[in-house]
């Protein structure tokens, strides 16, 4: 799918799908539940369908309504029909289940698409190597077998907060004790909040000592109901929309959430941009916003929407702390700057970060979406004060976390022409 955009203000009031981050733990704090579980206002991309699909393969029955999910969680973790379980292009997905699948004792497959098998995960390739298990991991797949038994587990703390997550996942499943100790500080330490969060919702209990986490074992998951709020990384682009072109607000966040990417607001104001609360939510306003230093090592998914930001506002920004972008869907930190040079914005590089120089106006014209979801949605928002159209190719990588991004610009003024190749 290529999509058009001629350059025009946004204004209007905007749903916020909802939280990704929170969809995949609840899901799968659900299906480990045993009795059923309903979770509303769960929002159906492509990463959430593969989390679905999985604790479907190990046996729990769920019922998708529109906004709703309704699932009946298994008291034993067994892989149904055959051992391949489908991770598409879904990081979290993987990683939050690598181990909770070994604890199913069989030789489990888990396949997607090769950018997903790019991300590091040698942790887990060592977790499984000092424990005498299998691990083998090439381009296509991963294969595992063998159950990760309690324990210490030093985890360095500049690597993914969802290798964490996983053994959190699965470790009080386990008869005895475990502990989790991270060595160095912990990126993303709100990610591993959410996770602890989720969990004591469904009766989980992890506690913190001295730095490390401590994890009774035989504990059980118990079902219950649960509300998923609004996804800050998805609101991001919105705001920013509002804050160059016409008042947007922005519907279904809690004020009170612990999602790294609330950031963006502290940001924000940062660099004058001109908000405000509202009872679910916030009106983000027009604004003659300044560039700043804008650390993104706790929050690198808003990165290129800040960058876009940036090369908006006057002065210099600099998008720090940035390396980790080189990890996701696509190297983002290469495909931000090449996304910017292409608009004729001053931009340059460095290993960790990107120094961009403010204008009023980008260049439009063809844009690839290198395959990645938020390049496609900062490149639509840059639209708003670009001097010409804006084409974006394969621009259906937004399915991977939003799939109604284009309908809701559309509803907030956008001109848009969507053309399916």
């Amino acid at each position: 799918m290529n999509v058009l955009i001629n350059p025009t203000k946004l204004s209007g009031s905007v749903i916020i799908p909802a939280s990704k981050s929170q969809s995949h733990r609840a899901i799968i704090c659900a299906s480990l539940a045993k009795g059923k579980s309903v979770i509303n206002n769960i929002g159906f991309s492509d990463d959430i369908h593969s989390t679905i699909a999985a604790m479907e393969k190990i046996g729990a029955k769920i019922v998708r309504n529109e906004h709703q999910l309704i699932i009946q969680g298994v008291s034993r973790i067994m892989v149904m029909d055959d051992n391949f379980i489908d991770c598409n292009e879904s990081g979290s997905t993987l990683r939050f289940l690598i181990p909770i699948l070994s604890l199913s004792k069989q030789k489990i497959v888990l396949t997607g698409k090769p950018s997903l098998f790019k991300r590091p995960m040698s942790i887990y390739e060592q977790i499984f190597k000092d424990r005498h298990l299998t691990y083998q991991q090439n381009e296509r797949s991963i294969i595992i077998d063998g159950s990760i038994t309690p324990g210490l587990y030093k985890i360095p703390g500049n690597i993914s907060s969802q290798f964490v997550s996983g053994l959190m996942f699965s470790l009080p499943l386990l008869k005895e004790d475990s502990i989790i100790e991270i060595d160095g500080e912990l990126e993303s330490k709100e990610y591993i909040d959410m996770t602890l969060d989720v969990l004591n919702r469904f009766g989980i209990k992890i506690t913190i000592e001295n730095g490390k986490y401590i994890i009774k074992g035989n504990q059980k998951y118990l079902p219950t109901k649960m509300i998923i709020e609004g996804d800050y990384s998805q609101m991001a682009f919105h705001a920013v929309a509002g804050l160059l072109g016409g008042d947007i607000i922005c519907k279904n966040l809690s004020s009170n959430s612990l999602q790294p990417d609330r950031r963006i607001l502290e940001f924000i104001k940062k660099m004058d941009g001109l908000y405000e609360p509202t009872s679910n939510g916030y009106i983000f306003h027009c604004s003659n916003t300044i560039g700043t230093t804008i650390d993104v090592s706790q929050s690198p998914d808003i990165a290129p929407i800040l960058a876009v930001l940036g090369a908006l506002s006057k002065g210099k920004t600099i998008i720090d702390n940035a390396a980790r972008l080189k990890y996701k869907e696509s190297n983002r930190l290469s495909s931000t700057y090449e996304t910017l040079k292409q608009m004729n914005v001053k931009v340059e590089m460095t290993d960790a970060a990107l120094l961009i120089e403010g204008q009023n106006y980008v260049d439009g014209g063809v844009f690839e979406s290198f395959n990645d979801h938020r390049i496609v949605m900062a490149i639509a928002i840059a639209a708003i004060r670009a001097t010409k159209p804006v084409l974006i190719r394969n621009a259906d990588a937004i399915n991977k976390s939003y799939p109604n991004f284009f309908q809701d610009y559309q509803r907030l003024g956008g001109n848009i022409t969507i053309m399916e190749e």
